[in-house]
C-alpha cells in the first residue's frame, strides 16, 4: 500500500514537471516566432526619420490632394474650401534642418533633449555621425529662417537640400 503511495506521489510530481516543461518550451516557441517576425520592429527606432550616411535613400514625402474637376466639383459642405494657394496639388520636402555632425550619438541626444526643450520637433539620426533634424521644409525661406535662428543660439547648423 506504501508503495502505491509513494508511486502515486512520484507520477504526480512527474506530471507537474511535464506540464512546466512544456509551458516553458511553449513560451520559448512562441518567443522565437514572434522575434523572428517582428524583428524589425524591435531594432529600428520608430522617431528617427533622418536618414543617415549609411542608410539608403529614401524619397521625400509627397502629400497628394483631390483634384477638383466639373465632375469631381469640391466639397462645398465642409468647413473650409481647397485652394491652391493654400493646398498646393503637390508638396514634399526638400530643405532639412540639421544640427551636427556628430560623432557620439549620446551628444546628438543631448543636444536633442536641450532643443525639444526649447520648442522645436526634433528627429536624431540612426547612423555615425549622428545629425538632430529640426525642422524639414518644402520651402528654403522658411528653412533659411529657422537656420539663422538657430545660428544666433549658437548651434552648428545646416541646410540638407534633397
Amino acid at each position: 500500500m506504501e508503495s502505491k503511495k509513494s508511486l502515486k506521489a512520484f507520477t504526480s510530481i512527474l506530471t507537474k514537471v511535464a506540464g512546466l516543461v512544456f509551458f516553458a518550451f511553449l513560451a520559448i516557441s512562441l518567443g522565437v516566432i514572434f522575434g523572428t517576425l517582428f524583428k524589425d520592429w524591435v531594432t529600428e527606432d520608430p522617431l528617427s526619420p533622418v536618414q543617415g550616411l549609411n542608410e539608403p535613400y529614401q524619397e521625400p514625402l509627397t502629400i497628394r490632394l483631390p483634384e477638383t474637376t466639373r465632375e469631381n466639383p469640391p466639397d462645398t459642405t465642409s468647413s473650409y474650401m481647397y485652394s491652391d494657394e493654400y493646398f498646393p496639388a503637390e508638396t514634399s520636402v526638400r530643405f532639412k534642418v540639421q544640427v551636427g555632425p556628430f560623432p557620439v550619438r549620446e551628444e546628438a541626444l543631448q543636444v536633442a533633449s536641450i532643443l525639444e526643450n526649447e520648442g522645436y520637433p526634433v528627429f536624431v539620426s540612426k547612423g555615425l555621425p549622428c545629425y538632430v533634424q529640426v525642422g524639414a521644409f518644402s520651402n528654403p525661406t522658411n528653412a533659411d529662417k529657422l537656420q539663422n535662428e538657430l545660428l544666433g543660439k549658437g548651434y552648428s547648423v545646416y541646410i540638407r537640400e534633397e
